[in-house]
């Protein structure tokens, strides 16, 4: 077992552990008395592991909310017939969620415990890898409108965080992909004994989780809110978030390719080591990850739409070595002359 305590205004532990799933009475006791539990799932994880979790939580009374999996459910249509059914299920301010899922339930049962009663106490339980060593951490919550992503949100910290590697096991390949993509990513920028340990393709297990997830706390509690060091998660995202649609990629898989896009930016810059892209590249290719790059220069007009485009000025993320990530602000009008 594994635990991690996050130093934010409203403080919590992260308890990593395999089977925590078939007790997890054990550690909501310590941060909750009253005894109706509310849990929000997706279809997919209910089947998996619903009657798992309600069988460790065997000292409350368990209501359950099930949603349609995947991004459609992070909306204001379904996050208002969440709010109906647990409306209908008698809940009272106080009574605890608890977020069973990958990123989008996270996203979704944070929102709610934000604004339901003005505030609701929730658990995190993730299920995917992405959600298990990056979502976890932070207290971002959100729901899609308007064809925008996350555009609606607040920062909502949970109660507690129980993470089960074992359930890794269930991944589909493609969604072991999306969250590779984000745990190589933290070892580039943060955490170069992470680095060294991928290189060798060890089992994604306690320790690795563990190893990743100290790199996002380090960030977020140095800025909670997401104003300045906590940007720095941002690395091989501003060419990702160009490449994610336009390929058809899950976004771990488009922030791999877009890791490599600004390395070989650096490169080109004189402002990184060309040996980061020999490395990153072979760990990459090593976890079956998309690997051949397009041409950043193709892209370059692409990402001033980047939703960080702050006042026609580009905030990216270079790396000068492995775990020295930095800021490179780029104008608009700077762009043109690099391709």
């Amino acid at each position: 077992m594994k635990q991690l305590r996050i130093h934010l205004r409203d403080s919590y532990d992260i308890y990593i552990e395999d089977d925590v799933l078939h007790h997890l009475s054990f550690y909501i006791e310590s941060i909750y008395q009253n005894k109706k539990i509310y849990i929000i799932t997706d279809d997919t994880v209910e089947k998996l592991y619903l009657e798992a979790v309600k069988s460790g939580l065997k000292n409350y009374e368990v209501e359950s909310v099930v949603v349609p999996h995947g991004e459609a459910s992070k909306s204001i249509e379904m996050y208002t017939k969440v709010i109906k059914e647990l409306l209908d299920k008698d809940i009272r301010r106080n009574e605890l969620l608890i977020a069973l899922g990958g990123g989008v339930i996270g996203d979704l049962t944070g929102f709610v415990a934000s604004t339901l009663y003005r505030g609701l106490p929730y658990v995190c339980v993730p299920t995917s890898l992405l959600s298990q060593m990056d979502s976890s951490i932070g207290g971002k919550t959100g729901i899609d409108f308007y064809e925008r992503k996350n555009i609606l949100g607040c920062f909502k910290q949970p109660k507690l965080v129980l993470i089960d590697p074992k359930v890794l096991q269930t991944l589909p390949k493609r969604e072991w992909n999306n969250g590779m993509g984000e745990l190589i990513k933290h070892a580039a920028i943060g955490n170069a004994k992470l680095f060294e340990m991928l290189k060798s393709k060890p089992e994604i297990n306690e320790n690795i989780i563990y190893q990743s997830l100290t790199v996002k706390k380090n960030i977020v509690e140095k800025d909670e809110y997401d104003t300045k060091e906590r940007m720095l998660l941002n690395f091989g995202h501003t060419f990702g978030h160009a490449i994610e649609l336009k390929l058809g990629l899950k976004h771990g898989e488009a922030v791999a390719l877009g890791m490599l896009m600004v390395i070989r930016f650096g490169i080109d810059l004189g402002l990184t080591e060309e040996i980061c892209y020999k490395e990153l590249k072979e760990i990459i290719k090593l976890y079956e990850l998309p690997y051949e790059e397009p041409n950043y220069k193709d892209y370059l007009l692409e990402i001033a739409k980047d939703k960080k485009n702050l006042a026609g000025k580009i905030q990216m993320v270079l790396l000068s070595s492995i775990e020295k990530p930095f800021f490179y602000p780029i104008e608009e009008k700077h762009l043109k002359e690099l391709i």
